[in-house]
């Protein structure tokens, strides 16, 4: 996009460009440097962690207002250190239902709602349905139709015109129709046939630690304590405190105030249903979150709190220990220092880094393309061995690589499985044809290098 490339019509997207508009205005400001999405990254964290216990001190007194934003801080966010569109979407989730819970007037309605339409440009499913979810609040709590019509045209007029007024301006510099095939066919067609996008994204975390073992107990306890706790909890809510209950409880703001974090954590989870991963559920989970203290609270159980606080806070100072202890390698990358966990990573920078140069080629990897400035010639950033990787753009990226000498091709083992409706088989012909394994990347995965190309490094 800094060198006058379009999304949607240069560069394949199918969300609505909330994040990397951001990002966008962020290297305007600042230039492209490693330091601005870890900074990024961290001023929102902090706002979201900061936005969960500001609503759960809305219905929960004391130290138990705390357990909410520290379960979330621990336990929820570890998965969302990417900087990707779900941790956005998440924190503007966060606001705008602060404002509902707090509202007084229509004013602060229509702004939650806005603050709405701006999440979802950022992820689309989730400022959708958690917008249905507030109006399905409005129709709960005020139980009056003119009333309740009021509450929700003023919700969802700012929130379509948000998303109209982006639409209206991303029609100005794409085609319509392109545009509707990005937003709308391909996320409805050929997302859910992409590797991470089906419900068996529920029990990745596991398949790693298979069979158990002492090491798998850390990464079973934050599955558990996450991805599997968040819907029983918004079951438990719903079963204990919202079906059932008398007019003085529907009465009562704390209870008001729950079942608005009810509905918005149903809804958030039923937005990111066709893949639910860690980060598309960190939105629900801190919903979920609160309501459970506020059951535990309801029922007597604040020593239970205490140490369960006192366990978030241990586990978080262990992890922060172990962390400083680990093996590290830095690299000064053209973009800037960053700091690397894994070994083969750390190898296969270096190695790309001695015989490459700032301005090469290279696809298949879009982190590499940034850390070491180098630029992916296609419209996609990667491809898929099934219907998620359509002919089309294997046939735009054979023509980019016929047209930009593109000396590195990183691909994997995975790529070479054909799965249902694989179209990449003359993506496969052209690199056996014109491309040699120059290394392997740990297990499963080479870097290929073009045949013209004499490397002079090891």
């Amino acid at each position: 996009m800094l060198r006058g490339e379009v999304l949607y019509r240069n560069l394949f997207q199918f969300n609505l460009p909330g994040t990397e508009y951001l990002y966008y205005f962020l290297f305007l400001c600042f230039g492209v440097r490693m330091w601005i999405a870890p900074l990024a990254v961290f001023i929102t964290l902090t706002v979201a962690t900061s936005l969960v216990y500001s609503l759960s001190r809305t219905v929960l007194r004391g130290p138990a207002a705390l357990l909410p934003a520290i379960a979330f801080a621990v336990v929820d966010l570890r998965s969302s250190l990417d900087g990707a569109h779900h941790l956005y979407s998440t924190v503007l989730v966060f606001l705008a239902v602060n404002l509902i819970a707090r509202a007084r007037s229509s004013f602060s309605i229509s702004c939650a709602g806005a603050v709405l339409g701006v999440s979802a440009l950022f992820t689309s499913s989730r400022g959708v349905f958690v917008a249905i979810g507030v109006s399905l609040f409005f129709i709960w709590k005020l139980r009056d139709w003119r009333k309740a019509s009021q509450a929700i045209v003023a919700l969802l007029a700012p929130f379509v015109a948000v998303i109209a007024a982006m639409l209206a301006y991303l029609a100005t510099t794409v085609a319509p129709y392109t545009l509707f095939e990005s937003l709308v066919v391909f996320p409805l067609r050929y997302y859910p046939q992409g590797r991470f996008n089906t419900p068996a994204a529920f029990f990745a975390e596991l398949s790693g630690v298979l069979p158990l073992r002492a090491y798998s107990v850390l990464p079973v306890g934050f599955w558990l304590a996450s991805k599997a706790l968040a819907p029983a909890l918004l079951i438990a809510f719903l079963v204990s405190r919202f079906l059932g209950k008398s007019t003085a409880r529907r009465e009562s703001p704390s209870h008001q105030i729950l079942v608005l974090c009810f509905l918005a954590g149903c809804f958030a989870l039923i937005g990111g249903t066709s893949s639910l991963s860690l980060p598309r559920m960190n939105c629900a989970v801190a919903f979920a979150y609160i309501l459970g203290t506020a059951m535990l609270v309801e029922i007597g159980r604040r020593r239970l709190i205490a140490g369960l606080i006192a366990l978030m806070a241990a586990t978080a100072c262990v992890e922060m220990a172990v962390a400083t202890m680990r093996p590290a390698y830095i690299f000064e990358a053209p973009r800037g220092s960053i700091f690397l966990l894994n070994r083969d990573r750390y190898e296969l920078i270096s190695w790309l880094s001695r015989n490459g140069r700032p301005g090469d080629q290279l696809f298949g990897d879009p982190d590499l393309n940034f850390v070491l400035n180098f630029w992916n010639p296609a419209s996609v950033q990667w491809v898929e061995p099934g219907a998620f990787t359509r002919p089309e753009q294997v046939r735009g990226l054979l023509t980019a690589l016929e047209q930009n000498h593109t000396r590195f091709i990183i691909w994997s083992a995975f790529v070479e499985q054909p799965g249902p409706g694989d179209n990449l088989w003359p993506l496969r012909a052209y690199l056996n044809e014109h491309y040699h394994p120059a290394i392997s990347i740990g297990v499963g995965a080479e870097v290929l290098v073009a045949n013209t190309d004499n490397l002079s490094g090891k």
